[in-house]
């Protein structure tokens, strides 16, 4: 069994799955809906890059997002806990199509793990 699975695709193949029928019966992109899944899933990596869920940099010097696939070893456990936890719940509410996104369900969902693995840490220690 690998555990080390892939976790994210590249943020353009997601968008490019976006599609429609035009009027003439063509399948076309999407565009409306590719602007807005590429803006959350480019918020989704900044709240785990910039709350150190990650183990790998997901932007360059120039606050450009590095494109990517990520892997199970690629986030830290908070990050992993998060991500089972909230990320479908967020991927699939409102504030996530949002302009900018809403973090705030993804932010309270971190602020609980981060208590629950502190206190975890301090019973272990004691």
């Amino acid at each position: 069994m690998n555990h080390n699975h892939s976790v994210w695709g590249t943020v353009e193949s997601i968008v490019a799955a976006y599609k429609i029928m035009d009027e003439n019966g063509n399948i076309v992109p999407d565009l409306e809906s590719q602007v807005i899944v590429r803006r959350m899933l480019t918020a989704l990596r900044r709240f785990f890059f910039d709350n150190g869920l990650l183990t790998v940099t997901a932007f360059d010097n120039d606050g450009n997002l590095i494109d990517r696939h990520y892997y199970r070893n690629d986030f830290t456990d908070e990050g992993i806990e998060l991500l089972k936890h909230k990320e479908a719940a967020w991927l699939k509410s409102k504030a996530a199509k949002k302009k900018p996104p809403d973090m705030k369900i993804l932010e309270k969902e971190l602020i609980k793990i981060r208590t629950l693995m502190t206190e975890g840490a301090t019973r272990s220690s004691t």
